[in-house]
Protein backbone atom coordinates (compact mmCIF):
# COMPACT_ATOMS: atom_id res chain seq x y z
CA UNK A 1 0.00 0.00 0.00
CA UNK A 2 1.54 3.70 -1.14
CA UNK A 3 1.73 6.36 1.74
CA UNK A 4 0.36 9.43 1.10
CA UNK A 5 2.34 12.07 0.63
CA UNK A 6 2.08 15.13 2.27
CA UNK A 7 1.48 18.61 0.92
CA UNK A 8 5.38 19.74 1.44
CA UNK A 9 7.21 16.37 0.34
CA UNK A 10 7.90 15.77 -3.37
CA UNK A 11 6.31 12.63 -5.24
CA UNK A 12 9.25 10.03 -5.41
CA UNK A 13 10.08 8.40 -8.26
CA UNK A 14 9.53 4.87 -6.43
CA UNK A 15 6.30 5.51 -4.71
CA UNK A 16 3.76 3.71 -5.87
CA UNK A 17 0.29 4.92 -7.04
CA UNK A 18 -2.80 4.78 -4.73
CA UNK A 19 -4.92 2.35 -6.47
CA UNK A 20 -3.41 -0.82 -7.68
CA UNK A 21 -3.30 -1.04 -11.05
CA UNK A 22 -5.77 -4.13 -12.18
CA UNK A 23 -6.41 -4.28 -15.86
CA UNK A 24 -5.10 -7.13 -17.53
CA UNK A 25 -3.75 -10.59 -16.99
CA UNK A 26 0.23 -10.70 -16.01
CA UNK A 27 0.28 -14.44 -16.20
CA UNK A 28 -0.53 -13.52 -19.79
CA UNK A 29 1.53 -10.54 -20.43
CA UNK A 30 4.40 -12.56 -18.89
CA UNK A 31 4.11 -15.58 -21.49
CA UNK A 32 3.36 -13.26 -24.15
CA UNK A 33 6.87 -10.89 -23.79
CA UNK A 34 8.32 -14.69 -23.29
CA UNK A 35 7.11 -16.12 -26.46
CA UNK A 36 7.74 -12.64 -28.16
CA UNK A 37 11.81 -12.71 -26.95
CA UNK A 38 11.98 -16.52 -27.99
CA UNK A 39 10.61 -15.85 -31.51
CA UNK A 40 13.16 -12.44 -31.82
CA UNK A 41 16.39 -14.58 -30.92
CA UNK A 42 15.03 -17.89 -32.89
CA UNK A 43 14.98 -15.89 -36.38
CA UNK A 44 17.77 -13.22 -35.44
CA UNK A 45 20.06 -15.03 -33.41
CA UNK A 46 20.15 -18.71 -35.90
CA UNK A 47 24.03 -18.62 -35.72
CA UNK A 48 24.31 -19.13 -32.07
CA UNK A 49 21.48 -21.47 -31.84
CA UNK A 50 23.41 -23.41 -34.63
CA UNK A 51 27.22 -22.96 -32.68
CA UNK A 52 25.14 -24.42 -29.93
CA UNK A 53 24.01 -27.40 -31.35
CA UNK A 54 27.64 -28.12 -32.64
CA UNK A 55 28.94 -27.66 -29.16
CA UNK A 56 27.23 -30.73 -27.99
CA UNK A 57 28.91 -34.42 -27.91
CA UNK A 58 28.33 -36.15 -30.97
CA UNK A 59 25.40 -38.60 -31.34
CA UNK A 60 22.66 -39.28 -33.86
CA UNK A 61 20.27 -37.05 -32.34
CA UNK A 62 23.19 -34.00 -32.11
CA UNK A 63 23.83 -34.84 -35.73
CA UNK A 64 20.15 -34.80 -36.69
CA UNK A 65 19.45 -31.33 -35.13
CA UNK A 66 22.70 -29.72 -35.97
CA UNK A 67 21.87 -30.42 -39.68
CA UNK A 68 18.27 -28.65 -39.16
CA UNK A 69 20.35 -26.02 -37.19
CA UNK A 70 22.41 -25.04 -40.07
CA UNK A 71 19.31 -25.46 -42.78
CA UNK A 72 17.69 -23.04 -40.41
CA UNK A 73 20.40 -20.76 -39.86
CA UNK A 74 21.13 -20.56 -43.77
CA UNK A 75 17.45 -19.38 -44.29
CA UNK A 76 17.15 -16.71 -41.75
CA UNK A 77 20.22 -15.08 -43.63
CA UNK A 78 19.18 -15.81 -46.98
CA UNK A 79 15.90 -13.58 -45.39
CA UNK A 80 18.75 -11.33 -43.95
CA UNK A 81 17.15 -11.46 -40.41
CA UNK A 82 20.87 -12.24 -39.02
CA UNK A 83 22.32 -9.20 -40.20
CA UNK A 84 22.38 -7.26 -37.33
CA UNK A 85 23.94 -9.91 -35.22
CA UNK A 86 26.74 -10.60 -37.64
CA UNK A 87 27.71 -7.03 -37.60
CA UNK A 88 27.43 -6.84 -34.29
CA UNK A 89 29.41 -9.83 -33.61
CA UNK A 90 32.08 -8.59 -36.48
CA UNK A 91 32.56 -5.11 -34.56
CA UNK A 92 33.16 -7.00 -31.14
CA UNK A 93 35.71 -9.31 -32.59
CA UNK A 94 36.99 -6.01 -33.61
CA UNK A 95 37.36 -4.55 -30.41
CA UNK A 96 38.22 -7.71 -28.72
CA UNK A 97 41.50 -7.70 -31.04
CA UNK A 98 42.63 -4.23 -29.95
CA UNK A 99 45.60 -3.84 -28.06
CA UNK A 100 46.73 -0.99 -26.19
CA UNK A 101 50.47 0.31 -25.90
CA UNK A 102 53.11 -2.61 -26.55
CA UNK A 103 50.31 -5.49 -25.38
CA UNK A 104 51.21 -8.66 -27.59
CA UNK A 105 48.24 -10.61 -29.11
CA UNK A 106 46.18 -13.02 -26.40
CA UNK A 107 46.61 -10.18 -23.75
CA UNK A 108 50.18 -11.09 -22.64
CA UNK A 109 53.26 -9.07 -23.16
Amino acid sequence: MAREIKDHELASPVDLPGEPVERGDPLAWTAVTIIVAALVLLFANAGTLSAWVDEKPVTQAQQQASGLASGWKDMMAATGLTAPRKALHARWKKLQAARFGDEAPGGTQ
